[in-house]
């Protein structure tokens, strides 16, 4: 079964019924902390849910004061059940599952396209493998088989090892970027910044951290079909908790820059550019 908490005014979650035992252990949470799970017509404070009260009373430390009681607005939950006793409480949407807005998943994910774009076509230019053009008349078998015969050649081998290489050092210029500046190429594009949640800026161990967090989880080492396998659970995660897996683990949060027309259009051109110089590689 999953929890849902209400901390310092926000809903966190969703967490186990060990890591509810963990965050009173730890006293991020007391006895009067809001809690709700599936089934439940309301938020109601930890002490009263049954099915946390024998973890609760296993784990509380023995209080000489009460702790103050929480004043903050009760969030709202997946669906609207109205109080039996007709006294004012927390409502819930009329929703069978909870979706997240404003996380914008598609621009994390260009963002994220346009670095790994950048970092692919730098290794490309560098290389000495030029890729298969279509000559007059042939047919598509024909150059797929000129193509997969190319890069079976040492220089197309060589080029994909020395990419794989490229990306680990890319994760870890990432993960500096983010400490210093908050971003990456492709985030400053597209307008977003990453930040702890007191909005301070990344750790260094953090920045490089969630780089690689998101190199192994989040994209799967940029291969098929792992990065299929990452991205897919990463957007479906994003939009039902409004936080990626490593974000969450590691306390971060990631703002959005409006994104305007201008904007677009600079998107556009970045990826244009990118384009125009690897086909100077045929030119």
């Amino acid at each position: 079964m999953d929890f849902y908490l209400s901390i310092g005014g926000t809903k966190k979650g969703p967490y186990s019924i060990f890591k509810v035992s963990e965050l009173i252990e730890s006293k991020e949470v007391t006895d009067d902390t809001l809690v709700w799970h599936v089934g439940m017509t309301g938020w109601k404070p930890l002490k009263d849910v049954p099915a946390l009260e024998n973890v609760f009373e296993h784990v509380k430390p023995k209080e000489t004061t009460p702790p103050e009681k929480e004043t903050y607005e009760m969030p709202p939950v997946p669906e609207e059940t109205p109080d039996s006793s007709g006294a004012a409480t927390a409502t819930m949407e009329a929703s069978p599952v909870h979706i997240a807005t404003n996380v914008r998943p598609f621009l994390r994910f260009w963002a994220r396209m346009f670095d790994y774009t950048l970092v692919s076509v730098i290794v490309f230019l560098l290389s000495d493998v030029a890729m298969p053009q279509p000559l007059e008349g042939e047919s598509v078998n024909d150059l797929l088989t000129r193509y997969i015969a190319e890069m079976q050649k040492p220089e197309a081998l060589l080029l994909a090892r020395t990419q794989f290489f490229a990306m680990i050092g890319w994760h870890f210029l990432e993960g500096i970027l983010l400490h210093v500046l908050g971003t990456t190429p492709g985030k400053a594009l597209f307008g977003i910044r990453v930040r702890q949640l007191d909005g301070s800026r990344l750790q260094p161990l953090k920045s490089v951290g969630r780089s690689f967090y998101i190199y192994l989880l989040g994209v799967g080492f940029y291969q098929v079909p792992f990065i299929l396998i990452g991205m897919v659970f990463s957007f479906f995660r994003l939009m039902s908790t409004g936080d990626c897996l490593w974000d969450q683990h590691l306390g971060n949060k990631v703002e959005y820059t409006k994104l305007g027309g201008v904007r677009i259009m600079l998107a556009i051109g970045a990826f244009f550019v990118l384009i125009m110089l690897q086909s100077l590689k045929f030119s």
